[in-house]
């Protein structure tokens, strides 16, 4: 007789299964937003059993903070992919276009990099050299503009300063309290704000 198959939820490769877990928290996540997000949800989806699961990952708090990670890192390259031969102003610009793109194009993960689920200050080290990843592109960026090193005051304090701009404006759009006019691209919509942040300090260099 034969012997029988290996039932689907148990066929795993354990080297595969760390990534193809990822994959699907990600897409859980913008469906059922990260309350809904378990490790047991996620290996039923998977197929797999739950011990196997959290084999790759200890608890929900590691998964979401690998989860993070992964959209701070690829924040990071899309602000490098957009900086390409760029110079002055245009840098800022084209860095906040990606920023905003990015923030669009993923509400969910976006929203879970900078929620609640990490106010405490526990986080996976993988998360928080990501977080610095992101904003050392940015740094880099604003240096190259400024003329000074990556690690100038004055760098610092405009990155911040650019971060929480570009930040406040892709969650006002995200939580729809700020309207999106339907046919405007988002190159077009950063724009405008960039220009209404203009005319703000023009304005109040004027006696």
């Amino acid at each position: 007789m034969k012997p029988h198959a290996p039932r689907s939820r148990d066929a795993y490769h354990v080297g595969n299964l760390a990534p193809q877990l990822l994959a699907a928290a990600r897409a859980m996540l913008e469906e059922v937003g990260p309350t809904k997000l378990s490790l047991r949800a996620l290996s039923e989806r998977v197929g797999v059993s739950a011990t196997a699961a959290y084999h790759h990952y200890a608890n929900r708090a590691e998964l979401i903070g690998h989860l993070a990670a992964q959209g701070f890192i690829e924040l990071a390259q899309v602000l490098v992919q957009h900086d390409q031969q760029q110079v002055g102003r245009q840098k800022l610009r084209s860095a906040s276009l990606a920023y905003f793109s990015f923030a669009r194009a993923n509400p969910a993960l976006y929203q879970l990099m900078f929620g609640a689920e990490f106010a405490n200050g526990q986080m996976i080290p993988e998360l928080i050299a990501a977080r610095e990843q992101a904003f050392g592109e940015l740094q880099r960026i604003i240096a190259q503009m400024l003329g000074l090193a990556p690690q100038a005051p004055e760098v610092r304090r405009v990155a911040l300063a650019g971060w929480s701009y570009t930040h406040g404006l892709a969650s006002l759009v995200i939580h729809g309290v700020l309207h999106f006019p339907a046919g405007t691209s988002d190159e077009r919509f950063v724009d405008n704000a960039l220009q209404g942040l203009l005319q703000l300090f023009e304005a109040g260099e004027k006696p």
